[in-house]
């Protein structure tokens, strides 16, 4: 039995820690959890970064609540249906209530897909028997050489839902299901969910599987899964190709989370305006070898005019120079006069920063993170219309 430890995110608690722990968590989880010594024998300082979720080591159970209340991080994850989706498919175990309803969420999405039609593509299949079939392999046929000339290898296009855009969602399932943190309701919610891709092959759930299902044009409705799929894919802890921890955990990225969010609400705003697009995470090229990615980019008629930036702390007054000296590289960078950082907050905040010297200006807006879930809502639609409405204005 091993000992459940409370924390909250971004605050420090002196816990005291078998070395096995200490060992532990320096080495699977030093980027999401401080360790510091205290000067007192087996007593360690730990503070949670940006996370929130479940750590189980070796003597210990961490378990990290998010800063804000519950209901409002599953405002965060699901804005669509945040109650409804939380009552009916959280399971009742207090610490693993963030990973069943992403879980819960995960399987909803996954049977939508199955019932709507798997997007399918050609797929090369290689083979290899008697008969051709297809066009011949010349490469594999030379390198069987006079061994059996009864054997032929060919390779055919075949139309099929085994494609990266399911695999990547079916990977992520299976994931799940193999974590033992995962609650019982929810496990057999994805396991009915899977039946409907069953046709598709086990794939490793590596950022190329991603990569590949995102450059599919033709599967743009699998946007929200993908996200989904992604963010689970992260908190769930490194992927095939760089091995497995020993013991399970789910840490949440609340800096995704809600760049996520406002994402959401500043593309929905843009959505459908005359001339204005927004992208999110696009890559910019700006120097040979030198990309920048800003959360949000909003266009218009293809020039860019405005980056957006999320950050998932508490202002104090005035954006970090940090902050500040991103933006700035932003704006110099794309050749664009405006810049947005967001920060959580319990209301609705703006202030400007026009620059003396350069034609930037750099506002810092605060969106509503805690409270009833339909103010929030407002919050998030009131900081869209914002930026929709001053980029008309110029």
């Amino acid at each position: 039995m091993r000992r459940t430890i409370l924390l909250t995110e971004r605050k420090p608690r002196r816990v005291r820690l078998a070395p096995a722990d200490v060992v532990f968590l320096l080495a699977a989880h030093r980027g999401r959890i401080d360790l510091a010594p205290t000067g007192r024998r087996g007593v360690f300082r730990l503070t949670p970064r940006g996370c929130a979720g479940v750590v189980v080591a070796p003597t210990r159970r961490l378990v990290i609540h998010p800063k804000i209340p519950l209901q409002n991080l599953f405002l965060l994850l699901d804005p669509d249906d945040p109650v409804s989706t939380a009552s009916d498919e959280v399971a009742p175990t207090p610490d693993l209530e963030i990973l069943d309803f992403l879980a819960g969420r995960l399987a909803r999405l996954l049977a939508e897909r199955g019932a709507a039609g798997l997007r399918r593509g050609y797929r090369e299949r290689a083979e290899e028997g008697p008969f051709l079939h297809g066009r011949i392999d010349v490469p594999a046929q030379l390198r069987e050489g006079h061994v059996r000339k009864d054997r032929l290898h060919s390779v055919r296009d075949d139309f099929t839902a085994d494609v990266p855009c399911n695999q990547a969602p079916k990977a992520t399932a299976e994931r799940l299901l193999a974590s033992s943190l995962l609650g019982v309701r929810v496990r057999e919610a994805l396991l009915q969910a899977l039946r409907g891709f069953e046709e598709v092959g086990t794939a490793p759930l590596t950022p190329d599987v991603f990569a590949a299902a995102e450059a599919d044009r033709l599967a743009e409705s699998y946007q929200p899964l993908l996200d989904l799929c992604r963010l689970l894919a992260d908190a769930l802890g490194p992927s095939d190709d760089a091995g497995t921890t020993p013991f399970p955990a789910f840490l949440l990225d609340m800096e995704r989370v809600f760049e996520r969010y406002v994402t959401r609400g500043v593309m929905e705003a843009f959505a459908g305006a005359d001339g204005w697009t927004a992208a999110a995470q696009q890559a910019h090229i700006v120097a040979p070898g030198v990309e920048m990615r800003p959360d949000l980019t909003v266009y218009r008629e293809g020039r860019p005019m405005l980056v957006v930036d999320a950050k998932w702390k508490r202002p104090a007054g005035a954006p970090s120079p940090t902050d500040l000296y991103q933006m700035l590289a932003y704006c110099t960078a794309l050749g664009v006069g405006r810049a947005v950082l967001v920060y959580p907050g319990r209301r609705d905040g703006v202030q400007v920063y026009p620059l003396h010297h350069a034609p930037i200006r750099v506002e810092m807006r605060t969106v509503r993170v805690v409270g009833a879930p339909a103010r929030c809502l407002r919050s998030l639609k009131r900081l869209g219309r914002a930026l929709q409405k001053s980029q008309g204005e110029e």
